[in-house]
């Protein structure tokens, strides 16, 4: 059973990436780090589209949305 399981039902994307990255850790540490950042990408790109409270930044990089 996948950490990520709790995030299937409602955000399947995210757990994709998340569960690609949990399988990758040992054999492929690299890729795992690839799918990680895309599972982070893809929930910071959720919480911005669905909370009006948060406003995008001067830049659309993860970086500036995280700082923000």
């Amino acid at each position: 059973m996948s950490q990520f399981a709790f995030l299937e039902r409602e955000w399947p994307a995210v757990f994709g990436a998340g569960a690609r990255s949990e399988a990758a850790a040992y054999p492929d540490p690299r890729a795992a780090c690839f799918y990680a950042r895309r599972a982070l990408e893809l929930a910071v790109a959720w919480a911005y589209k669905h909370d009006a409270a948060l406003r995008l930044p001067y830049q659309d990089n993860l970086s500036a949305l995280i700082h923000e």
